[in-house]
């Protein structure tokens, strides 16, 4: 009996202790939900694997949803006062158009670089943040921040730790650049800002180099802005934010690469596209009931966790109002007001919906999206087709790519009338197409031999285990100056400056002689 229970707990300490528990920091500063169930995804794995878990987020899980007793969190969700204030600076009528629609062209970027770093540095600034980061008995073996700022990055010079970054969306050209996956072209593999970047015609192709120029030089005036606040808080000797880049060994993605334009990219890049998914639970009661009783079907509407609906023009709003009233579905729209005058009786409003279950009834027939990369996520793996109608940031770039895989079609919400409304969503539930290609997608995406969170934990414990530098490449955080080789440009053509000019030289000089003769 004795011999049995040693045997038992041989196994049962063998089957728990399998994972070489490691001590990890995880610093994710953009105060926004959508963003922070990615990372929370990833830690939350990490956690039950038995890893012990420091996190800066300005989204602190609720207790009652319940927290490993491993993961330690550190609130910082005072970044949601410090955006709306600095924000409501940047965006004024000329930027926010028919209430909610961003515009990049009138968007100030020094504005919202500076709003940007405010929200990192005060993060760093909080008592509970300094008491982790300036306490030298702390250690880490692993430091794994969001790719907004490289401000995070001294977190891996102070503890001495290698840095993986987690994007819960897209990769952005700088970020590439520090990966040492130097494929840019404006044309191929844009930034997700762009509001277009197919079939461009020669003005909408020199508008795109423009703006493209304009965030490399936003992205170099951030990095003067970062270089200041890391030397004013942690002393003149600190590494540059260019310096601090070299430790980074990893980039994690939460995009599949169909999404991204299968940019070649080296090993140390990785792409999670699906990070967040869960597996599906069962709905509330009472939204069970209402879908089950749909007989023509129901439109789900849902603008996101950055975007207010109750924000809208007047017109706008009427216009959502009367296409909703004509469509013959049943509409249920996430809608952040109070009240609105006038609901239609097929229209359901609620503040919030479950909508990654919700989007798995059989009785979804469309989703009308902003376009935000995790909602379109949970709607392809749905198998549900989508109406996009982008409003900020990169949901131009990926409502494209609904368009391009032909999985929904885009409308444009500066110009959108209820008409419009109407012939998108019945175009998209009535057109079988639609739904067939948006199923191909999901399948084609599915088709891996890990899930994206076997993936991200695979690898991360990879580098807890060997560290990440065999996987970058030899071009990972260099300049422009070094990848275009301008020294070995401008020696040949100085080179060849002066051979020509010699030659001028020379012929003259012989004109002259032959003159004189």
């Amino acid at each position: 009996m004795l011999r049995t229970k040693v045997l038992f707990f041989i196994c049962l300490y063998s089957a728990v202790s399998y994972v070489d528990s490691k001590r990890i920091l995880g610093i994710f500063s953009m105060p926004s939900l959508s963003h922070q169930v990615v990372f929370r995804a990833l830690t939350f794995q990490l956690a039950k694997r038995g890893h012990e878990l420091v996190v800066f987020t300005p989204n602190p899980v609720s207790p009652a949803d319940g927290i490993p007793n491993n993961i330690t969190e550190i609130d910082t969700g005072q970044s949601y006062q410090i955006l709306e204030e600095l924000m409501g600076r940047a965006l004024n009528k000329k930027v926010l158009q028919r209430g909610v629609v961003m515009s990049l062209r009138a968007m100030n970027t020094e504005v919202l670089s500076k709003a940007i770093i405010k929200i990192v540095s005060s993060q760093f600034d909080l008592p509970e943040v300094r008491k982790i980061i300036e306490d030298k008995s702390q250690k880490f073996d692993l430091v794994i921040a969001e790719p907004i700022l490289s401000i995070p990055l001294i977190a891996g010079e102070i503890f001495n730790a290698p840095v993986i970054l987690l994007s819960s969306f897209y990769g952005s050209s700088d970020i590439f650049e520090i990966m040492g996956a130097l494929s840019w072209h404006p044309m191929y593999y844009p930034s997700f800002y762009r509001t277009k970047y197919k079939d461009l015609t020669l003005l909408e192709k020199i508008g795109a180099i423009y703006l493209e120029w304009r965030l490399i030089q936003a992205s170099l005036a951030t990095d003067e802005k970062q270089d200041e606040y890391l030397k004013a808080r942690f002393g003149p000797n600190v590494p540059s934010v260019r310096e601090l880049r070299n430790n980074v060994q990893m980039l994690f993605l939460n995009a599949h690469p169909i999404m991204g334009n299968n940019r070649p990219v080296p090993p140390s890049v990785v792409y999670l596209g699906g990070l967040h998914l869960k597996p599906p639970k069962p709905l509330p009661q009472y939204l069970q009931t209402h879908l089950d009783a749909s007989t023509r079907g129901v439109v789900y509407v849902s603008f996101g966790t950055n975007v207010r609906p109750s924000n809208m023009d007047q017109d706008l709003l009427d216009a959502f109002l009367q296409a909703f009233k004509s469509l013959p579905y049943e509409i249920l729209w996430k809608f952040d007001g109070d009240s609105l005058r006038s609901i239609p009786k097929n229209l359901l409003i609620q503040k919030w919906f479950p909508q990654r279950d919700l989007l798995l009834h059989r009785n979804i027939k469309a989703f009308v999206t902003q376009g935000g990369l995790q909602s379109s996520d949970e709607a392809i793996d749905a198998g549900v087709p989508l109406v996009g109608i982008p409003m900020l940031a990169d949901q131009w770039y990926n409502v494209n790519k609904f368009v391009e895989l032909g999985i929904g079609v885009r409308i444009n919400a500066l110009e959108m009338t209820a008409d419009d409304l109407i012939e998108a969503v019945e175009k998209v539930i009535n057109e079988t197409s639609y739904r067939k290609a948006v199923r191909r997608i999901r399948d084609i995406i599915n088709d891996q031999p890990e899930s994206p969170l076997e993936r991200a934990v695979w690898w991360t414990e990879h580098v807890l285990r060997h560290g990440g530098k065999h996987l970058r490449a030899p071009s990972a955080n260099i300049t422009w100056s070094e990848h275009l080789m301008l020294d070995v440009l401008l020696v040949v053509l100085g080179a060849f400056t002066a051979l020509g000019t010699l030659l001028v030289f020379t012929c003259f000089k012989i004109r002259n002689l032959l003159k004189l003769y």
